[in-house]
């Protein structure tokens, strides 16, 4: 049986995993599962990742390029280009932008 929880619930479990979480490189899969419980996520072969906050109705959809991270919120029309090298940033470094942007908040 699954743990019901609200869309705010999930926004600050994330938030505490970001701030627990060590700098790791950037890996798409690990990326998905490190979020998983507390997003809703879809992946297309890993190049571009649809993610939003389990019980909130906006997203985003991260795409990745050779040296860039482009990030759209679902349902409006603002993107977001984070300049990196998707193979050396880490996991947190994203989180911490899409959060720190307002990209998750439900």
């Amino acid at each position: 049986m699954s743990i019901k929880r609200t869309p705010l619930e999930n926004y600050v479990l994330l938030l505490h995993l970001v701030e627990n979480m060590k700098h790791s490189s950037f890996s798409p899969k690990k990326f998905l599962k490190i979020i998983r419980p507390f997003c809703k996520t879809e992946h297309s072969s890993f190049k571009m990742l649809h993610i939003r906050v389990r019980g909130s109705k906006l997203g985003v959809t991260i795409e990745i390029k050779k040296d860039f991270f482009l990030v759209t919120q679902n349902r409006l029309i603002h993107e977001y280009i984070f300049y990196c090298d998707p193979l050396m940033t880490s996991c947190k470094t994203l989180l911490l932008k899409l959060l720190k942007h307002n990209l998750l908040t439900p």
